[in-house]
C-alpha cells in the first residue's frame, strides 16, 4: 500500500513540475493524466484468467489473450509466476511471455494449478517434438 502512495507522490511532483516549467495548469493536468495511464497496470485492478486453453490478462484500458499451448515453460517468482514460450531461460521471456501476478497469500495455489496445466499439454506435445525431430535427422 506504501507503494501506492509513494507512485501518487511521484505523480504529482511530475505533473507540478511540468506546471513549473509551462506555468500552464492545462498542461500540468494533462501531463498528470498521461502519467497516470502510463501506470494503469499498476493502479487500477488487472484480472488474470486461466484455463486449459488460454490464458488471458486484462488490465483497465487494454486486455492481453493468448492460447495456453504457446507457453513451455514457467517460472514461479516471489512476486508472480513467468509463462515462457520457450523451453529454456532466454531474454526474450520476458517481452513474449506472460508474467502473472499472485494474489493475496495464494502462491501455492496458483503455482500448483499453472504447473500442472503445462503439465498436462507440454507432454505430449515434446514427446510428439521430439520424436519427429529424431526423424527428419
Amino acid at each position: 500500500m506504501a507503494t501506492v502512495f509513494v507512485t501518487m507522490f511521484i505523480v504529482i511532483v511530475m505533473s507540478a513540475i511540468y506546471f513549473i516549467m509551462d506555468n500552464s495548469p492545462f498542461m500540468m493536468a494533462l501531463a498528470g493524466l498521461i502519467f497516470t495511464i502510463s501506470l494503469s497496470t499498476f493502479f487500477f485492478p488487472t484480472t488474470y484468467i486461466v484455463d486449459e486453453n488460454k490464458v488471458s490478462i486484462k488490465f483497465t484500458f487494454s486486455a492481453k489473450e493468448r492460447n495456453f499451448s504457446a507457453f513451455r515453460m514457467a517460472f514461479p517468482e516471489t512476486r508472480g509466476i513467468l509463462l515462457s514460450p520457450y523451453l529454456s531461460p532466454t531474454r526474450l521471456e520476458n517481452f513474449r511471455g506472460f508474467y502473472l501476478r499472485y494474489g493475496k497469500n495464494n502462491k501455492a495455489e496458483v503455482d500448483a494449478f499453472v504447473l500442472n496445466l503445462l503439465e498436462k499439454q507440454i507432454r505430449p506435445q515434446d514427446e510428439i517434438s521430439a520424436g519427429e525431430k529424431r526423424h527428419a535427422v
